[in-house]
């Protein structure tokens, strides 16, 4: 059954179609929310929340035509109603959270995965959000740049050009750009 299958089962008041629902995006919900926001706890209550307005949606007679977009459009407005309360903060990763993220296969192995994801943490917080947004949206959550455009009620043209910006800026934020640019030179020379 498919999740707009669901939701219309749900309507009708099967509760098992909210768990099944909550068993495919509970844990993307939650990453998308921990990656925006840098917080587990935060993640963990904006993630109970969304799935609190899907069913008040629901409820209430608003059914999504795709459901995959519309929950990431509530979990990204629960993101933007938390920014506005909060001030938009950044906090710093944390070794206990690098540390659960790898398993340890050698030290070396590990001290490398651990400062390649602080240096693209560091480099996604200097984008502005909206591009460090797209950018989570897009290589983090998978979404389609179509999904995208949907969750973020922009123009499909306007999320391509504001990504590919973004990405642009992450090499250069990265120095890819400025490695690219070495080994063009030593080619040509």
């Amino acid at each position: 059954m498919n999740d707009e299958e669901l939701i219309q089962e749900l309507s009708r008041g099967h509760t098992s179609a909210l768990e099944t629902l909550a068993f495919r995006y509970h844990a993307a919900i939650r990453t998308y929310l921990y990656r925006m926001l840098q917080s587990r706890l935060l993640a963990d209550d904006l993630t109970q929340e969304c799935f609190l307005r899907v069913m008040e949606s629901v409820r209430q007679g608003r059914l999504p035509t795709t459901f995959k977009p519309w929950i990431y459009k509530i979990a990204t407005n629960l993101c933007r109603d938390y920014w506005r309360k909060a001030s938009n903060r950044e906090e710093p990763v944390s070794n206990e959270d690098l540390s659960q993220m790898y398993a340890a296969d050698n030290v070396s192995q590990i001290y490398e995965k651990q400062a390649d994801r602080e240096m693209v943490i560091h480099a996604l917080n200097q984008l502005t959000p909206e591009r460090r947004h797209l950018i989570i949206l897009r290589f983090y959550q998978e979404l389609k740049l179509d999904e995208i455009s949907s969750v973020l009620d922009i123009p499909l043209s306007t999320v391509k050009t504001r990504l590919y910006d973004g990405i642009k800026q992450l090499n250069r934020f990265i120095g890819r750009d400025e490695i690219a640019q070495d080994e063009e030179r030593r080619a040509s020379e």
